[in-house]
Parts: structure tokens; C-alpha cells; sequence
């Protein structure tokens, strides 16, 4: 008995040195934490483990609505709430939404008041992206006296037009007296003129809206809606008034875009073997998808099936390439200032996306991309 718990003890030191061991770096095949945020890696005889930064070359973007449409008649303002579209392109939210029936020039005699249930689906139409949303809210509507009776919304939009993109520009007064006008509706007065303000760069999405909002009880006739509505980027645009006042508007952010400019992904790769695994972070969004796959150390070629999930489950593409060395990190020369490139021999060197959908629309055909390597410390 007592030569077991010796015995025990042993191991325990042993095993306990390893771990310590380990933790410097000085076991065989442990090589601490991976470079550009993604998680430790390890190379080992049996298996490969490491990071990849993959980047797109001609990097597509693709819609994601994530407010209420813009009208010119009417004004509709999502105070809280959310909407959301999923990898498969489907829209659902729903918005706590204050609309001005009178327009933006109106808001404190004729608005309503509304719960608003968006429902919806992105797809494409040839090379340019087709969003429609069904909105139907119930709430009130308010006749600038005293009447707050119940009143409904019901309104669609359907796109019909190509992404379309307006620049970052300024806009400027030239007096030395001026004013400023923000977007919550207060003013301040400066007199360092001539002054400039930025508009910010902003992407639309055009299309037509259609329905009505009936007013409550007393509150006039129905509003019959049948007329342009846009999906619009976030952004701030200023505009002069009278040569003398900047006046600030916000943009809705509606519409968002995702860039597929990056997979960066922790790869598990089998050796000896051919099953090819990845954790990946797909564009702007970084988007969760796992990728399952084979690699052939033969052929030295690699290929995988992507599908989102969580938010975006429904994406999905399917990709391959060339297995090759790839650099994944920088070990420090003992005794010295200088780094050596560590080699994965037999990682994912590029990639080309070969079909496939994200938020509903189509990826372009054979899609490029490469490895991007570690950079030195």
C-alpha cells in the first residue's frame, strides 16, 4: 500500500511538471496562444490544430434589414425594439414605432403611437438583393387636442431596385455667425465661421410601400399609402438652412450590410487521417458557422460544407482548396531580439467558395480567397 501511494505521488509530480512545463512552452508540440485572437492551438504528431484568417478578395455584401422602411409622407420612428433577419433571409421584430402623419415637418399635432410586428424575407433578384416586410401595428393616433383613440397600421414594402451608395461629403457656411440644429430638436449658436459638417457615407435600398394607417375615432379619414419607401444605413446628414444653419438628420439604419470580407476560423484537422473541422467567424458580423470537411494529405487538397448558427442559422457554402505550409505564429530566438516563423506544413493555404447563400442571398460562384499568415511580434 504504501509503495502505491509512492508510486501515486510520482505520478502526480511527473504529471504536474509536464503541465508546468507546458505552460512555458517547453513540451513538445505546445505553442501558447494563437496569434490575432484566435484560441490556442497545438501541432502534434497526431493531429493539427491552429488558426486561419481567410480573406476575400473581391468580398461580396449582402442586405440585412434591421429597422422600418423610410416614406417621404410619413415619418416612422423605431423608438425601441428590434428586427432581425436570420441566415435563411427571414424577417421578424417587432418595433415600438412613433409615426408623424403629417410628415417630418409635423410632429406634434398629427402622429400615432404603434406596436408594430415585422415579418419578412430577403432573397435576390439577379445580382441585386429583394427584401419584402409585412407591417401591421395597432396603437394609438393623436388629433393635437385631446383625443388618443385606437387606430391600426398595415403596410408593405417590396424593393425593387439595386443597392445603391452615396459617398461621405461636406457640407459648409460661409458667415462667421451660425447656427446648429441637432436631431433632438435643440440649437446652439457659434460664431467661428465659415464652418463645415460631414455627411456620412450611406447605403439605400429602394422600393414601393403600400397600405393605410387608420386613425382613431375623430381623427380624420384614413391615410392611403401607395408611394416609394427606402431601407437606409445608419449615418448622419446635414443639411444648410437660409445659408446660416445646420440643421442634423439621423438616418433610420434599416439596412445593414454585411461584408464577406474574412473566415477566421480554429481548424481541427486530423494527421494521420482526413476529417477536416472549423469554428468559424464569417464576415462583418463575424457569424458562427462550423464547417465539416475532409483534408487529403495526398492530394494535398481540402474541402468543407459551412452552416450558420445560432442567428445565422440558414447561411450556408461550401468551399475548398489547397493544403500546403501555412505561418501561424512567431517563436522567440533564445538570446535574442529576433522571432522564427512557426509552419503548420499541411494547412488550409486558400479557399474558393463554390456555392452557397448568406441572409438568403446567393454567393457568387468560385469566390477567392487566401490564408493571411501570422505577422511577426
Amino acid at each position: 500500500m504504501k509503495n502505491a501511494k509512492v508510486i501515486l505521488l510520482a505520478l502526480l509530480i511527473t504529471v504536474g511538471g509536464l503541465i508546468g512545463a507546458a505552460a512555458q512552452g517547453t513540451v513538445p508540440g505546445y505553442y501558447g496562444a494563437a496569434e490575432q485572437g484566435a484560441g490556442p492551438y497545438y501541432f502534434k504528431a497526431g493531429a493539427l490544430d491552429y488558426p486561419l484568417h481567410e480573406r476575400i478578395i473581391a468580398a461580396p455584401r449582402f442586405a440585412y434589414t434591421a429597422g422600418l422602411p423610410d416614406l417621404l409622407s410619413v415619418e416612422m420612428e423605431g423608438l425601441s425594439g428590434g428586427v432581425f433577419t436570420d441566415g435563411s433571409g427571414r424577417i421578424a421584430g417587432l418595433m415600438y414605432a412613433r409615426v408623424y402623419l403629417g410628415g417630418p415637418l409635423n410632429h406634434a399635432t398629427d402622429y400615432g403611437v404603434f406596436s408594430v410586428t415585422v415579418l419578412g424575407t430577403t432573397s435576390d433578384r439577379g445580382t441585386n438583393p429583394q427584401v419584402k416586410i409585412t407591417m401591421r401595428g395597432t396603437g394609438y393616433t393623436f388629433d393635437g387636442v385631446s383625443n388618443h383613440a385606437n387606430a391600426n397600421l398595415s403596410l408593405k414594402f417590396s424593393s425593387t431596385n439595386s443597392l445603391t451608395d452615396f459617398p461621405a461629403r461636406e457640407v459648409q457656411i460661409t458667415n462667421s455667425n451660425y447656427s446648429v440644429t441637432y436631431a433632438d430638436g435643440s440649437t446652439e449658436g457659434f460664431a467661428d465661421g465659415p464652418a463645415t459638417r460631414t455627411n456620412s457615407a450611406f447605403t439605400f435600398l429602394t422600393g414601393t410601400m403600400k397600405g393605410n394607417i387608420k386613425r382613431g375615432k375623430n381623427g380624420g379619414s384614413q391615410l392611403n399609402i401607395n408611394e416609394a419607401g427606402t431601407l437606409v444605413s445608419d449615418g448622419t446628414i446635414w443639411t444648410v438652412v437660409n445659408g446660416t444653419n445646420f440643421v442634423e438628420h439621423l438616418l433610420s439604419g434599416g439596412l445593414v450590410l454585411d461584408v464577406f470580407t474574412n473566415i477566421d476560423a480554429q481548424v481541427i484537422q486530423t494527421l494521420p487521417g482526413s476529417r477536416l473541422y472549423l469554428n468559424a467567424n464569417v464576415g462583418t458580423f463575424m457569424a458562427l458557422h462550423a464547417g465539416t470537411g475532409s483534408a487529403n494529405t495526398n492530394s494535398l487538397k481540402w474541402s468543407a460544407s459551412f452552416n450558420g448558427v445560432a442567428y445565422a442559422r440558414g447561411s450556408r457554402f461550401q468551399a475548398n482548396g489547397n493544403l500546403g505550409p501555412v505561418i501561424v505564429g512567431y517563436d522567440p530566438i533564445p538570446g535574442s531580439t529576433n522571432f522564427l516563423p512557426r509552419f503548420v506544413r499541411q494547412g488550409i493555404q486558400d479557399m474558393t467558395i463554390t456555392s452557397g447563400k448568406v441572409f438568403g442571398q446567393k454567393i457568387a460562384k468560385n469566390l477567392q480567397g487566401f490564408s493571411l499568415p501570422a505577422t511577426p511580434p
